[in-house]
């Protein structure tokens, strides 16, 4: 920062010029980008794009029209509805006739990339279902410092972005291995087991309802329990209904069938399947082999799918002795601990990294204007 400050200083004392982005960036539209076919396939070579939070929606093996994007000659598509926008470096086609390829204009005064970060300055959130480009969108002002003050600008963000990166790889890495470590640990073992209905081995019964205007977003002195649907945490309540370990399987809705743990004094919402035990089991492990199991695959096929209890009562497991249970599991609970705790895993660091890149790309960019 202090050597952002210093250069400020030193080349632009009296402040610098803020200008519409559409005087900095030129657009060209996607038509003969645009990809003909959505059969798409991981085999093939070329990455077909959206601006949204899907980015790479499949592969093409199509070979005319692909937009020579490079690392020497990278662009920022644009969402020409959402305004949403990604930074591309390698060669592409486009899905939607929406978007819009941006570059620098004839005549230059600011670098791709640093135009790229100081969009994310920019707080805007279209309110209808239009055009926003050239109407709206490159008529926001972005400050425009000398070169030399974009140059490190860029820098100090580029190793933001280059950390979160590491931490999203290996994040990624740590699933995969989660992934490989559950199918041997809670697949079927062979010897010492015995084959029973989850009915047997569980109990299993639909929470209770709740009227949406009695569950508070945030804990409070008369709200402090939480409250778990069909999806997970749903909010808090004034009472609880359960006071122990117990899984919690999604009903309803199309994410039916995944699987939450709860412990201690919680409510359970009639849109969730409440799992307790009837023998001797490690609830990690009942968690972690429920999980596998996928339960999605056993949804109704209609409008609103949903889980059927009877059916999920009748599904045969290997059970296995709670000690054996324990052992298995004990490496799972480490890594998803590591995936998925809110508080010490790589998503809260990931998420800290993501506060802290937005508190320094603010600074950044929060220059005196310059008086004309």
């Amino acid at each position: 920062m202090s050597l952002v400050d210093d250069l400020t200083a030193q080349l632009a004392p009296s402040g610098v010029p803020f200008v519409p982005l559409g005087q900095l960036l030129t657009y060209e539209q996607p038509t003969k980008y645009l990809v003909a076919s959505t059969n798409y396939n991981d085999k093939f070579t070329t990455p077909v794009l959206t601006a949204g939070q899907t980015f790479v929606l499949g592969r093409t093996d199509e070979t005319e029209g692909i937009y020579p994007a490079s690392p020497a000659s990278p662009v920022i598509i644009f969402d020409d509805f959402t305004t949403a926008f990604k930074w591309v470096d390698f060669p592409f086609k486009a899905k939607s006739s929406a978007m819009k390829m941006l570059t620098p204009s004839d005549e230059p005064r600011v670098t791709l990339r640093y135009a790229f970060y100081a969009m994310q300055t920019i707080r805007y959130a279209p309110q209808d279902h239009a055009r926003q480009w050239i109407g709206t969108y490159s008529g926001f002002r972005i400050p425009v410092p000398p070169v030399e003050v974009q140059h490190e600008i860029v820098r100090i963000l580029d190793q933001f972005t280059l950390l979160e990166a590491e931490l999203e790889t290996e994040l990624d890495a740590r699933q995969r291995q989660y992934g490989y470590y559950r199918s041997h640990l809670v697949a079927e073992p062979q010897g010492f087991s015995t084959a029973l209905p989850l009915g047997e081995i569980f109990e299993m019964r639909a929470g209770k309802h709740i009227p949406s205007s009695e569950i508070s977003e945030v804990p409070t002195d008369e709200k402090p329990y939480p409250c778990f649907g069909g999806n997970g945490l749903r909010g808090y309540v004034s009472e609880y209904n359960y006071d122990r370990s117990v899984l919690l399987i999604g009903r309803q809705g199309a994410l039916c069938g995944n699987v939450h743990r709860a412990d201690g004094k919680i409510y359970a919402t009639e849109h969730a399947v409440v799992v307790t035990p009837r023998l001797d089991v490690d609830m990690a492990w009942a968690y972690h082999k429920l999980a596998y199991m996928n339960l999605n695959q056993y949804k109704t096929k209609s409008a609103q799918p949903g889980l059927a209890v009877g059916k999920i009562k009748d599904l045969r497991i290997a059970y296995v002795p709670v000690a054996e249970q324990a052992h298995r599991t004990a490496v799972l609970d480490e890594l998803d601990a590591l995936m998925n705790d809110p508080s010490t895993g790589l998503p809260a660091e990931i998420a800290a990294r993501r506060k802290q890149y937005a508190y320094y790309r603010d600074k950044l960019f929060a220059f005196e204007e310059a008086v004309t």
